[in-house]
């Protein structure tokens, strides 16, 4: 009986192995600028509607670092293949070779220019996208009143942000991250970052309409929306936001990103093109320069088999683990031959603005022992998040009646504190 149970588990893991062996391979992208021509209108503190010569690279609008710290005011430097900016009494300096897909100072046809991100960051400024206008403004930045402070410790508790997707420029939808939006995400990720939060970020790479022959890939298709989204997920990135995949473009058929599914027992996708769209995903990330810090599958539709596919090629996977006994906990599995973590979210999520039954849901969750875990789409605070420009200044305000710093209250004072697996 010994020996037979030996010889199954042998058989069991050789299975695996050679179910693991036809997988396709991923293969990392390079390190590399990919750069493009485009004129874009500026507004600086100093100096309005300046057209200038700049160019997408690798997605993100870099503009002539020259330019840009003269209209700004300041002065700049080049000594040791670094940049140096100084603006008022502070200085920052900004590395040309970065070994990452993100750049800070991008050099193309012999003239070197700066990420907008990476100027306006480090000084304490905020891009304003005008995307009819062709234009951004380079505006300080201020919080019109006091975000209180969380507690520093507290119980592990996760967050996701939902379906974030660069849907921004499709006519025939009523798009839900347009520009004002995505500035309005920002300060979503500026408010959990300052009140001490971490969180995560189910990203959509592709946004798909296929009725109107629409398909928008920010890691591939330039343009100032583009580089904007792109803007507003480098500050996620930098400020407690870990991104991840939600699906590739989730969606299959006439169906749009976002409402369609991607993955199940009915998808369109024979094996070999469930994978590649999970290697896509992954690869429209790292060309961005974004580690893939988990995968969810599109409404969470996932046969086994998808399942251990997904574990080849991530390490968490953002949904429940298929065992009822560990359904609503944090756990991990090492049936693939390594350490997948599945997180759960047994406290559920917000359906609209006057649902408010994710409070005793987190109550239930607290008292049954479960991970505490939920996940929310920030669109639903857009009314709860102000935004006005007055004297060169972006001016925002989040309510503390929106959802999201209710929850955060909420958990805060039952001693969780959001946080990520790290």
């Amino acid at each position: 009986m010994k020996k037979l149970f030996i010889l199954l588990a042998l058989c069991i893991c050789f299975n695996i192995q050679s179910v693991y062996a036809d997988y396709l391979p991923y293969a990392e992208p390079p390190v590399e600028q990919v750069c493009k021509k485009t004129v874009v209108v500026i507004d600086y503190a100093r100096k309005k509607n300046v057209r200038t010569d700049a160019v997408f690279c690798n997605g993100r609008l870099c503009i002539p670092i020259d330019e840009a710290a003269e209209n700004m005011g300041g002065e700049w430097r080049y000594a040791y293949n670094t940049y140096s900016v100084r603006l008022g009494g502070k200085r920052e300096f900004f590395n040309c070779n970065t070994g990452s897909n993100r750049p800070e100072i991008c050099t193309f046809e012999g003239k070197a220019y700066i990420s907008v991100y990476e100027l306006a960051e480090s000084f304490g400024f905020c891009i304003s996208a005008d995307i009819g206008k062709n234009k951004i403004s380079i505006l300080e930045c201020r919080c019109s009143s006091v975000i209180p402070v969380s507690a520093g410790e507290g119980k592990e508790a996760y967050i996701r942000l939902e379906d974030i997707a660069a849907d921004g420029m499709d006519t025939a939808v009523t798009p839900k991250y347009t520009a004002d939006m995505l500035l309005k995400l920002r300060f979503t990720a500026q408010y959990l970052y300052e009140r001490g939060q971490e969180y995560y970020v189910a990203w959509i790479p592709v946004y798909a309409d296929p009725a109107a022959a629409y398909w928008n890939d920010v890691s591939s298709d330039t343009g100032l929306y583009n580089s904007y989204f792109l803007y507003v997920m480098d500050y996620i990135a930098d400020h407690g936001g870990h991104i991840g995949l939600h699906g590739y473009t989730h969606q299959y058929g006439d169906t749009v990103s976002g409402e369609g599914w991607e993955w199940g027992s009915n998808t369109l996708y024979g094996t070999n093109d469930q994978q590649r769209r999970m290697i896509l995903a992954k690869q429209a990330a790292a060309k961005l320069g974004y580690k893939t810090e988990f995968f969810e599958f599109p409404h969470y539709g996932a046969t086994t088999s998808q399942l251990l596919m997904a574990e080849h090629y991530f390490d968490v996977i953002y949904q429940s683990f298929p065992n009822e006994s560990r359904k609503n906990v944090l756990t991990y599995t090492e049936r693939s031959g390594k350490k997948v973590y599945y997180i759960p979210t047994p406290a559920g999520y917000v359906a609209n603005t006057e649902d408010n039954s994710i409070f005793d849901k987190i109550d239930q969750c607290s008292k049954n022992g479960c991970t505490m875990s939920l996940y929310y789409h920030p669109v639903i605070d857009r009314d709860m998040i102000s935004v006005s420009i007055k004297e060169d200044k972006i001016i925002w305000y989040y309510s503390p009646n929106g959802k999201l710093p209710q929850i955060v209250n909420k958990i805060t004072e039952m001693g969780y504190r959001f946080s990520d697996l790290g």
